[in-house]
């Protein structure tokens, strides 16, 4: 049982995020977790004026996810910045080369889930979460969501700002891009992949009584 987080990131919020969420995955026995980053398309010229140079190369060791990543899979979780209510174009230009997937239908029954991170908690992260999830319907795939009921205060912090919706697990990086993962945060996302590993070795496996 294979399940896969594949992320993209400019100054390292979402790999913080997909560690959070391999630590959950990997509570979970039987399921194999691995974290893989999306190729990053902007020249070097521009990461440098967005200070964000060294922040790629704290995660550079990671492997690039290719189109294989996704058909090995049994569980891919994806993760991508907010960007005016939509996921980074990187993320896009990864998951836009899956049409030959599509047409095999390689990823049906396959379990889905997503994150992402946004400058501030109005930032569109829940519409950059559906843009991610339509993926997984026009797949054929099988969604998990982050749940929400009031046993899981993970999901139910209400007296600070914190990223974290049904739709899947967020962060608030700041206007400036200087805040780091909160514990509060890193609850969520940790629920997250618990939860899909969860379903996913259930489904494989059948749920125990």
């Amino acid at each position: 049982m294979k399940l896969s987080i594949i992320f993209h990131s400019i100054h390292g919020h979402g790999y913080q995020m997909a560690q959070a969420i391999a630590n959950g995955a990997s509570q979970i026995e039987g399921v194999e977790v691995q974290i893989y980053r999306v190729p990053e398309t902007l020249p070097e010229e521009i990461l440098r004026e967005s200070k964000a140079l060294e922040d790629v190369q704290t995660f550079a060791h990671i492997p690039l996810a290719t189109m294989e990543t996704l058909n090995e899979s049994d569980a891919i979780i994806l993760g991508a910045p907010t960007y005016f209510g939509a996921p980074s174009a990187q993320m896009y230009a990864y998951l836009n080369a899956a049409g030959h997937g599509w047409e095999e239908g390689s990823l049906v029954g396959k379990i889905g889930s997503a994150f992402t991170t946004s400058a501030e908690q109005n930032g569109g992260a829940e519409t950059c979460l559906q843009h991610l999830i339509t993926f997984f319907f026009h797949q054929g795939m099988i969604v998990v969501s982050v749940p929400t009921a009031l046993s899981y205060p993970q999901m139910h912090e209400d007296q600070i700002p914190v990223g974290g919706y049904a739709y899947g697990s967020s962060m608030i990086t700041g206007g400036l891009d200087d805040r780091d993962l909160s514990r509060q945060e890193r609850n969520s996302a940790m629920l997250q992949g618990k939860t899909v590993a969860k379903a996913l070795r259930e489904i494989t496996l059948g749920r125990s009584q």
